[in-house]
């Protein structure tokens, strides 16, 4: 009897872990550099990882996303190439990223917790996306048209909490193809865009007013052909303080890194040869340099190729006109998702 009892424990525990859904998906990757800069060379290297549990239940799902970096730095190498280093670092580190839940209640959207924004978003190649805490956002859709509200939360460095001047709402609609998006972004920022596609030719466009930082403007124009796609990218803000994200996928290099930059224009063209996808970027980050008070010009070589062991392999080169002189820098990654 007592082992009948036990086979039906386990058999009911094993059935319950069959039914739960619950998913583990995530990416890594190994990244080596090199920077040189006016002949003074410096390498680093880099592996991280990222794990993603989902799990779900009818109409709610709860994403918990982990990082995991190791990160190891060598000093300078001479201008002779040989390996003479300086000195040597390795450190590392585990954060919890995204943390957040959705539901459903009488057709009401709820999305809570700690997650990033998106660059594809409105004003999201503008303003920093970046993760905040304590993150509320409800939505709704009333015919053709896509409403939202809520509270940014927390931010990474404490600030702007739970206040009321981080308070967004917005909304979004479709007409005639064109997707046109209005948005509250804070008590002081407001933001339009509009984008779609005319003759061939794929268009974005959003601007922001801020009533501390002035207007910034996205422009962004591209199209495809004889399988060659072709971008031309523009930011333009009338402060610098006006231009926050880092870390867009757009950009080879972002202006908010620069101290004083205002605009930003890029063309970007890339197309696939013999399975190698290749991608040239070339632009200009005006009045980059606060020291010299210039333009930062620079030009960036990727190649990626997925390889038959299910990894894909990636080099990018990247020559800039910084502050400091000429700078160059030789990525060499290899990543694969899973």
């Amino acid at each position: 009897m007592k082992k009948q009892i036990l086979a039906a424990a386990v058999a009911a525990s094993i059935s319950a872990v069959a039914m739960a859904d619950i998913s583990i998906t995530g990416d890594a990757k190994y990244e080596y550099d090199l920077t040189d800069t006016n002949g003074a060379k410096k390498s680093t290297s880099n592996t991280e990882a990222h794990i993603n549990f989902t799990g779900k239940s009818g109409d709610t799902t709860f994403v918990a996303k982990f990082q995991l970096v190791e990160r190891g730095t060598d000093g300078a190498v001479d201008e002779g190439g040989s390996a003479k280093v300086a000195a040597t670092s390795v450190d590392g580190d585990f954060d919890m990223e995204d943390t957040y839940i959705t539901t459903t209640i009488a057709g009401v959207g709820i999305k809570a917790g700690n997650y990033a924004g998106s660059t594809s978003g409105l004003a999201g190649e503008i303003e920093d996306g970046g993760r905040s805490h304590g993150k509320v956002m409800l939505s709704y859709n009333l015919g053709d048209v896509s409403l939202y509200a809520g509270n940014g939360g927390t931010a990474s460095d404490g600030a702007d909490g739970g206040t009321d001047s981080n308070m967004f709402a917005g909304a979004s609609t479709t007409v005639a193809g064109q997707t046109i998006h209005v948005k509250k972004n804070k008590e002081s920022r407001d933001s339009f865009g509009i984008k779609g596609s005319a003759g061939g030719v794929n268009y974005r466009y959003e601007t922001q007013d801020d009533d501390t930082n002035g207007d910034a403007k996205y422009t962004e124009l591209s199209t495809t052909v004889s399988g060659l796609t072709v971008q031309w990218a523009q930011l333009k803000a009338d402060a610098a303080d006006g231009l926050t994200e880092k870390d867009s996928a757009v950009f080879a290099l972002e202006a908010a890194n620069y101290s004083g930059a205002k605009e930003q224009s890029q063309v970007a063209v890339s197309t696939t040869v013999d399975g190698n996808k290749v991608t040239v970027k070339s632009g200009t980050v005006d009045k980059a340099l606060s020291s010299g008070a210039k333009d930062l010009d620079y030009t960036q070589l990727s190649v990626s190729r997925a390889l038959s062991s299910g990894a894909t392999a990636v080099i990018t080169y990247t020559n800039s006109d910084e502050a400091t002189g000429d700078k160059t820098n030789l990525e060499m990654e290899l990543n694969v998702k899973f």
